[in-house]
């Protein structure tokens, strides 16, 4: 996925004024807000048609980690699945 649209993406879920985030601000800013990164990808996975069980949902999480690749670090990565879990609790 072409750089430009990961930062779109980035500073579309967390509401990143314009002209939007360079790589190295997407980072910071995904490492200090993984609660928000984790609840605007749990809102997009309840959003989405495709996904219809908590599987789904963690495939869904897993795929928009992949995609926005080494903007996110292995600890973010890591919190950002905890936060993700706790919210795909109230689907069990």
């Amino acid at each position: 996925m072409a750089a430009d649209v990961r930062l779109a993406r980035v500073a579309r879920i967390l509401h990143l004024a314009p002209p939007g985030p360079t790589a190295a601000d997407a980072r910071a800013a995904i490492a200090a807000r993984t609660g928000e990164v984790a609840g605007a990808l749990f809102a997009e996975a309840a959003d989405n048609d495709d996904v219809t069980s908590t599987e789904a949902a963690l495939d869904y999480l897993e795929s928009r980690l992949s995609e926005f690749g080494d903007l996110v670090s292995p600890d973010a990565a890591d919190r950002i699945r905890v936060a993700f879990r706790e919210r795909l609790k109230a689907w069990e």
